[in-house]
């Protein structure tokens, strides 16, 4: 157990992974300066397509040149719908009330999740570690931070006063960053000294990692709560926004990324179903328009258990990314957008199969993309993934069957956003101790019951936790159109 305990910890700080509750046997403080450089670390969605054309299908015009100029605010801004479609919403009126936890499980949660921020936050840059003590990060991960951030001072967990100043840090440094040439933010930088850094954690000061699509809209989402939630920052913000050259992030109506190859950038298409609606309608919110990811994906119908899902036609095999299907985006389409009326059926048919395989297995289902605390380090645990179901597997399309695990940020969020179903409940309560008390909750615990807790702790998982416990108290309203409370007046 020694051997596989040291083992585990060669490469966990730097592969977006942290250790178990053992004691940490690195001498130094901060685990990532006893590992090796890794080849690639994987702190977000990585499903692109680097190589293939996007399938051809039919193209929908834009109605007028994308719009990437900031969305002016307004002092009561109108809810905006994340489709351009009239529909009936069922969510809840905001309140002018302060949100409260009102039960004793959700403030413990609340103050376990919240750890993880107190330990991982840097004062010289305002930015948050991707992973426990590892001082990188991507644009994916600082959007979730500012959505975690958000959330601890609507729930009291963070005075105004600390807010303030983790604001004013991070809004500096973000006026500061330094730019490639492409005139968008690098893939990757130092959360300690705000430097561009490579996918591997080496330098890259001339910022030649690309950039992606996925991680941006995150991203953009998180300054757009911030900038209407306190309208003290919007000018800021809107002026940080605008130096960056935010039109290449749409391509013919395509979401567009930009990977390295061969000595320069390649522009890709990139997303799949779930994660590119989830990123579109996050640029939405900046007036960036992606039409044929938001109306023309190409979709197609396959039965798991006997209930019909929609999955991605571009697979690993034929467009070299794989189709995730997984609870991430459309959890977080719920909690922070609020889900639309064409997506409800795929997000009620993806909680009923994972529940429907407990029932028929016992074993507890709530997948996930997640970091591990052991080799491959990262996994997407998927419903459906390359024409196959229940695939937990790397980037490469590697399957680690026997790596299947119960999500910790995935069983927060469906209990928030559906806390009538049984399920959901026991989903929670099966997760809501699996946490250090020092450093916040881990990435959740191996379906293979000999393996135990995986002991990975990341921002993503604690911010999510966040995240869930303020849309339950906020009468379950999704982070960006909520009303303005007491506490941001």
């Amino acid at each position: 157990m020694a051997t596989s305990v040291i083992k585990s910890m060669i490469l966990q700080s730097v592969l977006y992974t942290t250790t178990n509750q053992q004691p940490l046997l690195c001498p130094s403080l901060a685990t990532w300066q006893c590992s090796p450089t890794p080849s690639m670390i994987i702190a977000a969605p990585d499903n692109f397509n680097p190589d293939v054309q996007t399938p051809p299908s039919q193209i929908v015009p834009e109605p007028t040149a994308p719009i990437v100029t900031p969305l002016p605010l307004k002092p009561k801004p109108t809810p905006l719908k994340p489709t351009a479609t009239p529909e009936k919403s069922t969510t809840p009126s905001p309140t002018t009330s302060l949100p409260r936890l009102t039960q004793e499980a959700d403030q413990i949660a609340a103050e376990r999740a919240w750890k993880y921020f107190e330990r991982n936050w840097n004062p010289q840059t305002g930015l948050v570690n991707s992973a426990d003590n590892l001082p990188w990060t991507t644009w994916w991960d600082q959007g979730s931070a500012l959505l975690g951030i958000h959330a601890a001072y609507q729930l009291g967990l963070l005075p105004k006063d600390r807010f303030q100043q983790r604001m004013n840090t991070l809004l500096q440094t973000l006026e500061k960053l330094p730019l490639p040439a492409t005139g968008l933010p690098n893939k990757a930088y130092s959360t300690r000294t705000a430097e561009m850094r490579h996918l591997n954690d080496t330098p890259d000061p001339q910022g030649t990692s690309g950039w992606s699509v996925l991680d941006m809209a995150r991203f953009l989402l998180g300054l757009h709560v911030m900038r209407s939630h306190y309208p003290e920052y919007s000018d800021r913000i809107n002026r940080i926004v605008a130096r960056w050259n935010l039109s290449k992030l749409v391509k013919d109506g395509w979401l567009n990324g930009a990977i390295p190859r061969a000595g320069r950038l390649l522009q890709v298409q990139e997303g799949r179903l779930g994660y590119e609606q989830y990123a579109a309608h996050s640029l939405k919110l900046w007036n960036i328009r992606a039409n044929n990811a938001l109306f023309n994906p190409p979709v197609k119908i396959v039965e798991v258990d006997g209930i019909t899902l929609q999955i991605d036609q571009r697979n690993l095999q034929n467009s070299g990314a794989t189709n995730y299907l997984t609870n991430d985006p459309y959890l977080l389409w719920g909690l922070e957008m609020g889900w639309n009326d064409p997506v409800k059926p795929q997000v009620q048919n993806l909680f009923k199969v994972q529940q429907q395989r407990f029932k028929r297995t016992g074993i507890l289902t709530a997948i996930n993309e997640d970091s591990l605390d052991r080799p491959p380090y990262f996994l997407y645990y998927s419903v459906y993934a390359n024409g196959k179901a229940w695939q937990a597997v790397n980037t490469s399309g590697k399957a680690y069957p026997q790596l299947q695990f119960v999500s910790t940020k995935a069983a927060f969020s469906w209990f928030a956003l559906m806390p009538d179903e049984p399920y959901t409940k026991m989903l929670r309560d099966f997760v809501q101790n699996l946490s250090d008390k020092n450093r916040g909750y881990l990435s959740g615990r191996y379906e293979n019951p000999k393996l135990g807790v995986n002991g990975s702790i990341d921002v993503n998982t604690n911010a999510i936790v966040l995240e869930s416990l303020l849309y339950q108290a906020r009468g379950r309203h999704p982070l960006v159109l909520e009303g303005r409370s007491q506490r941001e007046q």
